[in-house]
């Protein structure tokens, strides 16, 4: 059996694809990429993972406003960004991150006449520190979905500091 390639079960739910090929003498730039799942939404519907974990960063795809059924749940915006919203939580969760760790989200939006409510779900879940984020409206989405939400997330023991300007800043 090659050692390139091998796949290890990390923890639940989280793959870890580690190339055991290169001596950690010769590759002194090695990271890890996790595949993560989280059992509790919907399978992606396309060739993609939910979310990567590269070393202590989770991108997590876009999620959308599906039961674990892969079915639109009934409300609209309101609703679906709510259940993509519940979604986003479940992968971050998996991939060992939370709300609280989300530096920066990306908001689709099939109609921006959508944005007032489409915040105001978003402002319950993320009530401080809030990530940084941008919203577009877009043509159109997969499954004719109202949002899709995107993120990146640091995963591991979360220490927020305090705001103002970057301590490493020059003044």
């Amino acid at each position: 059996m090659s050692s390139e390639g091998l796949v290890t079960k990390t923890k639940p739910d989280v793959l870890s694809k580690m190339n055991t090929k290169a001596d950690s003498k010769t590759n002194i730039h090695k990271v890890t990429k996790t595949i993560v799942t989280s059992p509790d939404i919907y399978k992606p519907v396309g060739p993609y993972s939910q979310a990567i974990l590269a070393d202590k960063t989770l991108y997590v795809s876009g999620v959308l406003g599906m039961d674990p059924d892969a079915q639109l749940v009934c409300g609209g915006a309101e609703a679906q960004t709510k259940q993509a919203l519940d979604n986003l939580r479940h992968v971050l969760e998996a991939g060992g991150a939370s709300l609280e760790s989300v530096v920066k989200t990306t908001i689709l939006l099939a109609r921006m006449d959508d944005f007032q409510v489409v915040n105001q779900v978003y402002a319950e879940y993320f009530t401080k520190d809030h990530p940084a984020r941008a919203t577009f409206q877009v043509a159109k989405l997969p499954r004719d979905a109202a949002v899709e939400i995107e993120a990146i997330a640091l995963s591991g023991d979360l220490v927020i500091a305090e705001s103002g300007p970057c301590p490493c800043a020059r003044t």
